[in-house]
């Protein structure tokens, strides 16, 4: 096989960049801890930390302090992770379920996200909770996030019962608002 012809070495060009995005992608997966030893707020059961926030829609500030006594979801996510997006109808639901009972209260906090993006974004999913800005990411450094989705249940005395890394479903959302409000331990 000789390599004269221009669209060969394009060819073995596109299979050596291939092969070294692989041996990177391999690599960079193999150093990250397992989930399963990321120290986790959840776990735990520590006081959740304080925030405040502006929420993205009326610019009103949002603090955990006016929170307090109520069983609180609190979900991490930005438009551009496509598990926060799979997770949106779960979290629609869930909230169209609970929205009115008087000691609920759920907040979404944007993580590596533009406010002008996330604007257009919350429009146009018609997410009706409290989506507040993270200004230089201090809530999920406090709360001790690894990524996104991340959501937290934090039960009426300011524990941080229940959460997870990764989409939440409505079915665990309803187990862990019952297992905050209750004062058990999440499984």
């Amino acid at each position: 096989m000789s390599l004269s012809h221009p669209a060969r070495w394009i060819a073995l060009g596109v299979g050596v960049v291939m092969v070294l995005l692989s041996v990177v992608l391999a690599v960079s997966i193999s150093r990250r801890p397992s989930q399963a030893s990321m120290p986790r707020l959840v776990q735990q059961h520590a006081a959740a930390p304080d925030f405040t926030l502006r929420d993205l829609s009326t610019g009103k500030t949002i603090t955990s302090t006016s929170l307090k006594n109520k069983t609180v979801v609190v979900n991490f996510f930005n438009s551009w992770c496509i598990p926060c997006q799979l997770e949106e109808p779960a979290l629609q639901a869930f909230y169209a379920e609970h929205r009115t009972e008087p000691d609920f209260a759920m907040v979404g906090i944007i993580i590596d996200d533009d406010a002008p993006t996330m604007r257009n974004y919350v429009a146009k999913k018609g997410i009706d909770w409290p989506v507040g800005i993270d200004p230089n990411g201090k809530a999920s450094v406090d709360f001790g996030t690894t990524g996104q989705p991340e959501t937290y249940v934090i039960a009426p005395d300011g524990v941080a019962v229940c959460g997870a890394l990764g989409p939440s479903t409505q079915a665990a959302l309803d187990v862990w608002l019952a297992a905050a409000r209750n004062g058990q331990e999440c499984t």
